[in-house]
């Protein structure tokens, strides 16, 4: 405990940037489900639910929604990857590739400004210290799991 407050004010922040995209979405009138989908999709061509559950954090059943929405728009399709019969892939059209950059393109924007006020070099540097405590964190939980 000889860290508390140094750890609290990085989870504090952590937490708040969180915050900071929830309202993003809420005041842009997009579910976080509908927002994250959006987001992940326009960067990886392709998905799986599964994968946008892990990458988000967000329940199964909330990503399901958010996949039946768009492709009832014709926004997106989830068809079989060719090897597992059992996982489908996810990818937006190219309807939903411009409803993505309509929808979330000015978050993209948003970021930019972040990391041009910020500095390239400053947080590339952030997110190197900001994964190696992610990863060391894991460890420690898993290794604490197993005694």
């Amino acid at each position: 405990m000889k860290y508390v407050k140094m750890t609290e004010k990085m989870n504090m922040a952590i937490i708040n940037s969180g915050r900071a995209y929830q309202t993003w979405d809420m005041n842009n009138g997009l579910p976080t489900y509908l927002s994250v989908i959006l987001y992940e999709l326009f960067y990886h061509e392709r998905l799986s639910q599964k994968e946008l559950v892990e990458r988000s954090g967000i329940p199964k059943q909330s990503i399901n929604k958010g996949i039946k929405m768009l492709q009832e728009k014709n926004y997106l399709i989830c068809e079989y990857n060719g090897g597992d019969r059992r996982v489908k892939e996810c990818y937006l059209t190219k309807a939903g590739i411009e409803y993505a950059k309509t929808k979330v393109g000015p978050l993209f924007d948003l970021e930019d400004e972040i990391i041009d006020q910020m500095g390239v070099k400053r947080v590339e540097k952030l997110t190197e210290l900001l994964e190696e405590y992610s990863h060391t964190l894991w460890k420690l939980v898993k290794e604490g799991e197993k005694s």
